[in-house]
């Protein structure tokens, strides 16, 4: 029987850590189905979600032994089957914003949300500096299910008062 799980892996930003772990995978017969990596900090994070068997899996968990004596700092988690999930009736709800990089952005605009019922599913924030002043400026993107019985226009309009008021460039996609 088919298991999913998620892989996460923390360590010093080398070249090649995404073949260490795709190698790994690929070795005992797992099957990469969805990930997420990224350069942060100096260190490279992965979060993949694989899918292998029983018999696999024991061989995962102990090659991941020689990842962790590599210095990188690992884990695993069950998961579902993503096929078989429930989903309810959802609208998308994609938002991009941008502003000078200051405390709070994020926990406001994530609490406005949950205040709807709206699930995050995807969110990348960046901190870059701007080109000619250097000041810093932040990035969000995200990817939200707002539930049907909910009404999407109002949630726009609370997401847009709120970026008037922290003074947000806020383009919704």
């Amino acid at each position: 029987m088919k298991k999913y799980m998620i892989l996460f892996l923390v360590g010093k930003d080398r070249p090649g850590i995404v073949d260490d772990v795709s190698t790994l995978l690929f070795r005992v017969g797992a099957n990469i189905e969805d990930s997420r990596m990224a350069v942060m900090g100096g260190c490279f994070s992965i979060m993949t979600l694989f899918s292998c068997t029983k018999e696999q899996l024991k061989d995962i968990r102990t090659d991941l032994k020689n990842l962790e004596d590599l210095g990188f700092e690992t884990s695993l988690h069950r998961a579902e089957d993503p096929s078989t999930a429930p989903k309810g009736a959802e609208l998308p709800l994609k938002i991009e914003l941008t502003a000078m990089d200051h405390p709070g952005i994020v926990q406001k605009v994530v609490k406005t949300l949950r205040q709807h019922n709206v699930n995050i599913q995807s969110m990348n924030t960046e901190v870059t500096r701007a080109p000619l002043s250097g000041a810093p400026m932040f990035a969000l993107n995200l990817e939200a299910a707002v539930p049907a019985e909910k009404p999407i226009a109002k949630v726009k309009e609370e997401i847009s008062g709120l970026a008037a008021e922290m003074n947000l460039d806020l383009h919704f996609r």
